[in-house]
């Protein structure tokens, strides 16, 4: 998948945690995500956005959340959708988790990137690179 495309997909992707859902807007919002808590958005699915099997990718989930939890983080399921509901990815949102320990866990099971937030901004980081995109969170209806 071209860097543009990937850069396009992850951006109008709708994040599902705990009963709120959200975009990335390049607008600042009034919006509040988990009372300003840190938090990373991440998945085991799909490493380097290669399709994996269901099975290959349920196996990769799991030992994701035996990594989150090994590392004493309060963790809660994800769902990261495409607009249309065409694509979806299951993941965790793992709260209180600072910047370079996601990025390790986005490394480690091999994604194109995470999401990372604190308070009113979340941004995009680029696992290979480290670098961060800024954005706002933009709730949508659930």
């Amino acid at each position: 998948m071209r860097a543009e495309t990937l850069a396009q997909a992850y951006q109008t992707a709708i994040y599902r945690v705990a009963g709120v859902a959200f975009t990335l807007s390049e607008r600042p919002t009034q919006e509040v995500l988990f009372a300003g808590q840190r938090f990373a958005i991440i998945t085991a699915y799909n490493p380097q956005s290669k399709l994996l099997s269901k099975e290959e990718n349920l196996r990769r989930h799991r030992q994701l959340e035996r990594e989150i939890q090994t590392l004493g983080l309060a963790y809660t399921p994800s769902l990261s959708t495409s607009p249309e509901g065409t694509w979806a990815e299951e993941g965790f949102a793992v709260f209180a988790i600072g910047l370079e320990e996601a990025l390790a866990l986005g490394r480690k099971f091999e994604q194109q990137a995470v999401v990372w937030g604190e308070g009113r901004r979340v941004f995009l980081v680029w696992c290979e690179a480290g670098k961060l995109e800024g954005f706002y969170p933009q709730k949508v209806p659930e």
